[in-house]
Order: structure tokens, then sequence, then C-alpha cells
């Protein structure tokens, strides 16, 4: 019988903990904790799930998709005047073709994926700025469904949810994920046994850039305007989600439901935080160290 890993031990104790922490915290379990819950998850959760696409492919993460959430947030605001439809589709495009650009520069150059997304997300933020301005709002109330409640549930992480699922099917059940996740291993084997790397990374740019721009769309449509401040923040996050998930953040290992726990977790942490009368500093301290301890259980995984 094989015994289960440390990595494993320590996530099962880790998980024990944090369900017997939520469940002696008054307040947790009421349905305006859970709904702000669902919300939160549901805005960052993009941000993770276009982030595990990159990591799983062995490009670490990068440091440009909440900026290029708030791009297409921006787009979104910007074309609402002709129609929901036309603005989304907009905000998707723009999203895609920032992230894709990047993965052609990744794949064609072998450029450093980090250094890609630094540079990208300066020039994200400066060329905005320029051209937009500060903030925009739109007066048209056609994305208020978005803010809306099916079933009791918000439909916003309806959406996150949905979006998790088909992102998982693409990994687990279609050529590219399986190419994906060959590369992720080993890019110089994967090239030596035919798959187009390049084209694997690209691809995998551009799904992250899809979701980060729906991501910017409920982020939008969650606060009624869009600048380049509203995503500020989001890539660490998605990086917390993706690491704390169990994603190797050497990639070829990992999913998107993962990502989709990892994210609750994260909430999870950061409401129980508040909740027994913690600042917004420990939050980010709590997140800290479990992102730390992950990396180190990930080392020794390795070693051993």
């Amino acid at each position: 019988m094989t015994m289960p890993s440390l990595a494993t031990i320590a996530k099962l104790v880790a998980l024990v903990l944090l369900i017997g922490l939520a469940l002696s915290t008054p307040g947790f379990l009421s349905r305006p904790s859970l709904t702000a819950l669902a919300n939160a998850m549901s805005l960052v959760g993009c941000v993770a799930l276009a982030m595990t696409f990159v990591t799983i492919g062995g490009n670490i993460m990068s440091f440009s998709l909440g900026a290029t959430a708030s791009v297409a947030g921006i787009v979104f605001m910007a074309m609402l005047g002709h129609g929901f439809l036309a603005a989304a589709l907009a905000a998707v495009l723009a999203g895609t073709v920032i992230t894709a650009l990047q993965g052609s520069i990744i794949g064609a150059l072998r450029a450093n994926p980090i250094i890609v997304s630094l540079a990208a997300y300066a020039l994200l933020i400066g060329l905005t700025q320029i051209i937009v301005g500060p903030k925009m709002d739109a007066p048209n109330l056609d994305y208020q469904f978005l803010k809306g409640r099916l079933g009791g549930i918000p439909v916003s992480f309806l959406v996150f949810a949905a979006l998790t699922v088909l992102a998982q099917l693409i990994v687990t059940f279609t050529r590219f994920g399986h190419e994906l996740m060959l590369v992720g291993s080993n890019a110089r084997a994967a090239e030596a046994a035919g798959i187009h790397v390049s084209r694997v990374t690209v691809i995998a740019y551009a799904l992250a850039g899809v979701l980060s721009g729906i991501g910017g769309i409920l982020i939008a449509a969650r606060f009624g305007s869009a600048d380049m401040q509203t995503a500020r923040g989001f890539e660490y996050t998605a990086i917390a989600a993706v690491l704390i998930g169990g994603t190797a953040i050497g990639g070829g290992r990992g999913s998107m439901v993962q990502s989709f726990l990892g994210m609750a977790a994260i909430v999870v942490i950061n409401a129980l935080v508040l909740l027994q009368g913690f600042s917004m500093e420990f939050q980010r301290l709590t997140v800290g160290l479990a992102v730390l301890a992950v990396v180190i259980l990930q080392g020794l995984g390795r070693r051993n």
C-alpha cells in the first residue's frame, strides 16, 4: 500500500483546520457572508483560471493578467453604447489579442515569460492612461443582470463555475490540453516529439486572455465603472490560488478545478481573518505564508 506524500498529508491537515475554523466562526455561514464569498471568488477567479493555462504550460506566471482584465473592462464600458453583446465581444477580443501577442513573443523568441509580462504590464498601464484617461463610466444598464442572482446564487459566480468546467474540459479532453501538459513538463522533449511548442504557447496565452477578458467584464459590471486600478493586484491573488490549489509552479501538472478550490481557500481565509477581527495586512500575511508553504512542499516533493 502506497503511503500518502508529505504534501498530501499537509493539504489534508490544512483543509481540516480551515473547515473547523470556518464552522466555529460566528457569522461565516450566514447568507450575506456566503454571497460575498461567491462574488469575491468570481471576480478574481477568472484571472486565476487564466493564470492556470500559463502555469501549466511551463511559463510560471504572468504579471499582466490583472492589467489585461482592467483593459477589457474599460473596452466593455466604452462599447456599451453599441449593445451588451458587442461590448462583451470587444472586451474578450481585446484580452485575447493582448495575451496572444505576449504568447507569440515568448513562443517564437523563447523570451523570459516573466520579463515579457512585466513589460506588457507597464505598456498597458501607460498606453491606457494616455489614450483613455483615468476612468471609464457607462450609463448603459444592460450589464446589471451580471450583478443579480439566479436561484439565490450570484450570476457572476455561476459564470465563473461554468468557465471552470469548460476550461477543465479543454485541459482534460482536447489534444491541445494534452500537448499543454507535455510542453509544461518538458518543452524540449515535447518539441522532439513533434509538438509545435510555439503554437501551444500562443493558444495557452490566448485562452488566458479570453478568461481575463471575461473577468474584466464581471469586474466592470460589479463596480459600474472601469479603470486601470480596477483589477490591480488580481494577478498576485490569482498566482496564490493556482499554487495553493496544487498546480506545479514548474508546469506540466495541475487543473482548473484545483485553481477553483485554491481560490475558494483564499477567499475563505480572507473572510475568516476579517471575521476574527484582524486587519487586511494579516490577510496578506496569511495567504503569503500559505503560498510559501506550498512552494516548499512542492520543492520537497521534487527532491523525493
